[in-house]
């Protein structure tokens, strides 16, 4: 069933069933239309001819248009008076067996054949019987009250047609009809054989074809097999045609976008699994140690259980990163866009961080420009510049100085994080975007889960905002948004500098 769904087959199907088609119009064509076709072709070709005879009828060659016009188009022409006389009378022979052939023809005891009389009466053509559909267009004239008559004979062996002209001399003028039907059959007989070698031939063409078309599609999807089987480099056909080679592009575009998500796979699966353990293992061996040593002890018991309530912690926000990263990159995760203050955002999330500074001896230096607004979901901005703080926070020196600011330039807002520390290789720059990459050490907040970033280029992305990550001195990430206008018009004002 597979096969004969194939290509090739099909292919070469339609391609039989073309040629079949092309067979049966020309069969039409050639026999079955063709008399009706020669006879409208006879019809228009009389009636043309009898006007151009009529029109030169007052000129001095008029008999010789006659002669002329019935040997090109074999016709048969006769001229009469109103009684019937013939006057002049012409065929397609007529041109061919002239006079002189009369003059030196068959004698009879050495006499000529055709008497003086008889030659001049042959000139004119006076010799000639009329033929018995003169009749009839005589009485279509009459019949008519018209000047000219056509009609075909009720044998459909000739098309007849005439006028009156000038001084009432009758034009008479016959087109046969039914000459080709021999032809007909001539052609019927040749269409036979031509048909049959035709048919024989476009078989065997139709075929090749087929097989010539067919071949790389069935290498292309045998490739496309192997990349479904999990070989992500197969040998994918190339030269055919352009359509196929940009179909092979494509195929090995996404054979190296599925190796990329697989090896992706695989690493999240193992961070996941990794940073998952780490905080469950604790969580159990602090439980056991409650539950066997510190029960009976407060002041270690209180702190056992602080230990798994950080681990808990820890874990939950673990797992709320990933669904939400999760949600972000399959697009479920809703927006709320409207006009928010940047500078009042910034400002409290960078005051977040405040009492994690006084804890552990960080200082935050924050420059923010007053009045900054853009249009954003508030909820996701917010988490950009915490993940940032929070990037910075894990990677800063043993200065622990982090820098924030937010200017406006351009008519844009512009947001950035600065920290002091080792910075990146322009070896890692292009991966510290992908989820769960971890190049540089993490340390000081043990539920960094390696999507801060990750998320961070989701949101960013689906705001159309420009960022990056600037290396000269440290590490400054940033983004820049359309600055819009607040506070009755006045856009950002003077930076206000915090402390933290």
């Amino acid at each position: 069933m597979r096969k004969r769904r194939s290509f090739g087959v099909r292919l070469w199907l339609w391609f039989v069933v073309f040629s079949g088609v092309i067979f049966i119009a020309l069969w039409l064509l050639q026999t079955v239309f063709l008399q009706s076709f020669y006879n409208d072709m006879a019809i228009r070709g009389a009636e043309k001819a009898a006007g151009e005879i009529a029109e030169h009828f007052d000129d001095a060659d008029f008999y010789d248009v006659i002669d002329e016009t019935a040997a090109e188009n074999s016709l048969l022409v006769f001229v009469t008076d109103g009684q019937g006389n013939v006057l002049y009378s012409a065929d397609e022979y007529k041109r061919l067996y002239g006079k002189a052939e009369h003059e030196q023809g068959e004698r009879r005891n050495g006499n000529p054949y055709f008497s003086s009389e008889e030659i001049m009466n042959w000139e004119k053509g006076a010799l000639r019987n009329l033929p018995y559909s003169y009749e009839s267009f005589i009485a279509r004239l009459r019949e008519s009250g018209a000047d000219s008559a056509g009609f075909v004979t009720e044998d459909n062996a000739a098309y007849v047609t005439g006028s009156i002209l000038d001084d009432g001399t009758i034009l008479y003028v016959s087109m046969p009809l039914g000459t080709v039907g021999g032809t007909v059959r001539i052609l019927r007989l040749q269409l036979v054989w031509v048909s049959v070698l035709a048919l024989i031939l476009g078989f065997v063409i139709a075929w090749a074809i087929s097989r010539r078309f067919g071949k790389p599609i069935e290498k292309i999807a045998g490739s496309a097999r192997e990349i479904a089987a999990g070989n992500y480099h197969p040998e994918l056909p190339k030269g055919f045609c352009t359509e196929l080679d940009e179909l092979s592009d494509t195929l090995d575009e996404m054979a190296l976008s599925l190796e990329k998500a697989k090896n992706a796979q695989r690493e999240f699966l193992a961070n996941v699994s990794h940073d998952l353990r780490t905080p469950l293992t604790m969580i159990r061996g602090y439980a056991e140690m409650v539950r066997e040593i510190s029960w009976s002890d407060a002041e270690k018991r209180e702190r056992d259980l602080d230990i798994i309530m950080h681990e808990a912690d820890r874990l939950t926000a673990l797992v709320n990163e990933i669904l939400e990263f999760s949600a972000m990159q399959s697009g479920s995760a809703p927006q709320k866009f409207g006009v928010i203050d940047l500078s009042r955002v910034v400002r409290e999330v960078t005051g977040q961080f405040a009492s994690f500074c006084e804890q552990n001896g960080f200082v935050i230096e924050a420059e923010i420009a007053d009045g900054v607004a853009v249009s954003a979901d508030e909820a996701q901005i917010r988490r950009v510049i915490y993940n940032f703080i929070d990037n910075a926070v894990n990677h800063t020196d043993e200065s622990k100085k982090i820098k924030v600011s937010l200017s406006q330039q351009d008519g844009s807002a512009r947001f950035a994080v600065t920290d002091f520390g080792k910075g990146i290789t322009d070896e890692d720059i292009p991966y510290i975007w992908e989820r769960y990459y971890t190049a540089r050490n993490r340390k000081n907040k043990a539920a960094v889960s390696g999507l801060g970033l990750s998320i961070a280029k989701e949101i960013l992305t689906a705001h159309k905002a420009k960022f990056g990550v600037d290396t000269r001195n440290g590490c400054t990430f940033w983004f820049e948004m359309e600055n819009m206008l607040i506070n009755d018009g006045n856009i950002g004002g003077a930076a206000v500098k915090y402390v933290y």
